[in-house]
């Protein structure tokens, strides 16, 4: 399934159309019960683990944005800037200010033990129909209590 988003670019200008890949919310269930259950917990461990080892916390910050998509094949939402450059126009992904190095290097200990409390509690919430969108929210802020990422 796609998604189209329109962005009327002002007076006169061509509209811009961004087309996003979705899957049906059936596809999405499915995909949960049968894969997504187990192999969201086993990515979010292995994004926990190798963010853990310093070395490979870029890598496990990239491994922990993708997992709402490895649970619930959940597309990632990104934000985009149509501006006019001379005659032609330009689309961009907006990049969101990050937090200074020296704030997120002090907040590597806490954010490591607050990311895996998030993680089994996301796992818990997701276990159970009622709650399992909660559960898929707080899998997408775990990049952010980590290591105060914004995405």
């Amino acid at each position: 399934m796609s998604k189209e988003v329109h962005v009327p670019t002002g007076p006169g200008a061509p509209e811009v159309t961004v087309k996003v890949k979705e899957h049906n919310i059936i596809v999405r269930a499915l995909y949960f019960l049968l894969v997504g259950w187990w192999f969201g917990l086993f990515v979010a461990l292995l994004g926990w683990f190798l963010y853990a080892t310093v070395i490979g916390a870029p890598l496990g910050i990239k491994v922990l944005n993708a997992v709402p998509g490895a649970i619930s094949l959940k597309a990632r939402a990104k934000d985009i800037k149509v501006f006019r450059d001379g005659d032609a126009y330009t689309v961009t992904q907006v990049k969101k200010g990050q937090r200074k190095w020296w704030i997120r290097v002090l907040w590597y200990p806490f954010g490591l033990v607050f990311s895996l409390i998030a993680i089994l509690l996301a796992w818990l919430l997701c276990a159970f129909l009622v709650t399992m969108p909660l559960g898929v929210m707080l899998f997408d802020k775990v990049p952010a209590i980590a290591s105060l990422y914004r995405s």
